[in-house]
């Protein structure tokens, strides 16, 4: 998982019980920091990404008033 700020304690604990009741079994997750996605999360879980990070939501409204 990728985030744009440090995770506190509490946070990774919530993040954690959330995908779980996704993934439907206890997960462990690796916390890294890219500033650069200006805020949110991109998660990787399997095979499936969830971008959730201000970058990607700011790229695609870029595209979208270009069209």
């Amino acid at each position: 998982m990728t985030s744009a700020h440090e995770l506190t304690a509490a946070q990774q604990t919530e993040l954690k019980a959330a995908l779980k009741s996704v993934a439907g079994k206890d997960v462990a997750i690796s916390v890294t920091v890219d500033p650069s996605l200006l805020g949110g999360l991109v998660v990787k879980m399997g095979s499936r990404q969830i971008d959730g990070s201000i970058r990607t939501k700011l790229n695609t409204l870029a595209h979208a008033m270009k069209g």
